[in-house]
């Protein structure tokens, strides 16, 4: 973004006249705009808001208010008259313009020698964090600090005043127009250019931040910075991934804070644990819920929007992606998400109680609980085909494709050919698994002995698409999904109108579709693989029905909240950034071989890797906070974090 040199600066300025003893003390704040701008479309507008005094205040002689005339100003008056009087009051400085304005000056004079045991005289933002030098308040963003006078009741007998002290203080607060490379990335990106941080480095390929929108990216940069990495936000700790194209910051979740610190010394922590999955029978009326809620400290789930329903194969496709707690008054300390079909009284299931997790996450969970069809590799799925074994019985025919109609399906020959063949091989996939060329169910081979049974798709292609591709293709919560939605709307939801809704990318995008089993040509031994199968360090994400936010109706999140995808964790480029101690999910779908669907994930070192769905590993939610976000204090080290601004 161009503007011109010129510089827009707001200067606050808090005279405080104070005499100790019988005292009158006078504040004044003067709000000036110097400069002039050409710059379209922006504005420039930082004032007063919202003034507040503090319980216990001593009665004012002239009660603190913000001047009606333009905002710009406060005055007041006390007596501070006996040692542990004070005044105290907070006020918000509100950008209301679009320019952001970055503190240049942040300066306290006039306290004498004889004064300095005196007088206790402060400005600090309500956290408690000091205004420092650089501290970014961005357009439309508030901050609020506190303006606190105060009797040192600490003060020896020989230092109080024979008479009346008068003293004279000025506190001043400046904030400047930021700079042009500042304006075009965030707060945190400002924050870590100020500190020349060589380790904090921009992404130059593709990026898909916004749904239906990839582009060369200008405005995404990684933090490579071993010590500049830890964020508190919400009282929890966060490690910072990369900003978005936006102008937002993502986030990976690194547990409760302590002390305000994000030590990795913290130890466990209660969370969600996944406890077993398997099989379950559901055939009895149980309640079902879409989400539950839970106590850490009783272990226990409540369901939350809860029906009676009984399993069977006809209501089971209504309950898959909800939890049970296998009773009917919906409270319990072992939790069940219904995760797929097994039989009419069976299902699919992880199983869940409250117990210890390392610190870095939430908890643990399998990706999903059934591992047997490649649709299982989605964040969300929907057409499930389970996988079948056992070779073609000898002297089947086998045709290269087939027609349907009528329910009927008939095999054809490939192309050059006159008749059907008799051998499985690269060419002829299909089979009705008898001599005859016709049947009501078509059995379909991506391996030499694995397969699966389509039951009114018109061929392999539809399957895979249902799968895979099409826009119906996000029904049902993954396990893991589940988890974590449950976990944001008890422990973040209050903060959403903090967090940005970007892109989350699941690429289900296959690189050998021409080539393996589940190409009517292709190779009988080559495996379904994903985009991230192979590491690749781009951010770009094909399928609208990939790309998961709340915004997108294709791959649409409950929440603001996922997780990191292979992509991300291979810019970070090394694995002392990625390890926690424990191995974690990420998002990204590896691929699926003859009978197992495969997830990337971290393992213990923080080297990447593809694992199986059903095993239970690691939660760590990630979340991306919007632009405006503003880093109040700290250095991004474990024990002296960025304290985000809220």
């Amino acid at each position: 973004m161009r503007r011109n040199n010129k510089k827009l600066v707001t200067s606050l300025v808090i005279l405080l006249i104070l005499s100790i003893g019988i005292v009158y003390a006078y504040l004044t704040s003067n709000l000036s705009i110097t400069g002039s701008t050409e710059i379209a479309a922006n504005s420039w507008d930082i004032h007063f808001a919202n003034l507040v005094v503090s319980p216990d205040s001593v009665d004012a002689t002239t009660p603190a208010a913000i001047d009606t005339n333009d905002d710009t100003s406060i005055t007041y008056g006390v007596k501070l008259n006996r040692p542990k009087d004070f005044y105290e009051f907070t006020v918000d400085i509100v950008n209301e313009g679009s320019l952001p304005g970055k503190v240049s000056i942040s300066t306290l004079s006039g306290i004498t020698s004889e004064a300095e045991n005196i007088v206790d005289y402060s400005v600090n933002y309500t956290n408690g964090n000091p205004v420092q030098i650089g501290d970014i308040l961005n357009g439309g963003a508030t901050k609020s600090i506190k303006v606190r006078v105060f009797y040192n009741d600490e003060i020896e007998a020989d230092d109080l005043p024979d008479t009346n002290l008068n003293l004279t203080l000025t506190y001043t607060l400046q904030y400047v127009q930021s700079e042009e490379d500042e304006f075009d990335t965030n707060a945190l990106v400002q924050q870590l250019k100020t500190e020349n941080s060589s380790c904090f480095t921009k992404y130059t390929g593709e990026v898909t931040d916004q749904p239906g929108q990839t582009v060369t990216a200008s405005n995404v940069y990684f933090n490579k910075c071993a010590d500049k990495r830890n964020i508190i936000f919400n009282n929890m700790c966060w490690q910072m991934i990369r900003t978005t194209e936006t102008g937002g910051t993502k986030l990976i979740y690194n547990g409760e804070a302590v002390n305000g610190k994000c030590e990795s010394t913290r130890g466990d922590h209660k969370g969600i644990v996944q406890s077993n999955n398997g099989t379950q029978t559901l055939n009895s009326s149980y309640l079902y819920g879409d989400s539950f809620t839970y106590d850490i400290t009783n272990n226990t789930f409540t369901l939350t929007n809860i029906e009676t329903a009984t399993w069977s194969d006809s209501t089971y496709e209504d309950l898959i992606g909800k939890f049970t707690c296998k009773n009917t008054n919906g409270t319990c300390t072992t939790l069940y998400n219904v995760n797929g079909y097994s039989n009419n009284t069976t299902a699919y299931t992880s199983a869940y109680t409250i117990s210890e997790t390392n610190y870095s996450q939430i908890g643990t969970s399998s990706f999903n609980a059934n591992f047997r069809s490649s649709a299982m590799v989605g964040y969300m799925f929907n057409k499930v085909y389970n996988y079948k074994s056992g070779a073609p019985t000898s002297g089947s025919l086998m045709g290269n494709d087939v027609s349907y109609a009528n329910g009927t399906y008939t095999l054809l020959p490939a192309d050059g050919e006159t008749e059907l063949g008799t051998i499985l091989d690269s060419t002829h996939h299909y089979t009705c698994n008898t001599t005859s060329s016709t049947c009501t169910k078509v059995r379909y081979y991506y391996n030499t002995d694995y397969y699966i049974e389509l039951d009114g798709e018109a061929n392999i292609e539809e399957a895979v698409n249902n799968m895979l591709y099409n826009n119906n293709v996000n029904r049902y919560n993954s396990s893991i999904k589940g988890i974590i939605d449950a976990w944001y709307a008890q422990n973040l939801s209050n903060k959403t109108n903090m967090l940005e809704d970007t892109v989350y990318c699941n690429a289900r995008n296959m690189t050998n579709q021409s080539t393996n089993g589940w190409n009517k040509d292709g190779s009988l031994t080559k495996y379904m693989s994903f985009k991230n199968h192979s590491s690749t360090n781009d951010l770009s994400c094909t399928n609208e029905t990939d790309q998961f936010a709340v915004s997108n109706n294709k791959a649409k999140l409950t929440y603001p909240v996922s997780l990191i995808n292979n992509e991300e964790w291979y810019n970070i480029g090394s694995n002392s950034l990625r390890q926690t101690g424990v191995q974690y999910w990420g998002l990204s779908p590896s691929y699926f071989s003859v009978n197992n669907a495969y997830v990337s994930n971290v393992r213990t070192d923080g080297s990447l890797n593809g694992y199986l769905i059903s095993y239970s590993y690691g939660s760590r939610p990630a979340v991306a906070l919007k632009p405006g976000a503003v880093i109040s204090s700290g250095s991004g080290t474990e024990t002296d974090p960025f304290i985000i601004f809220e």
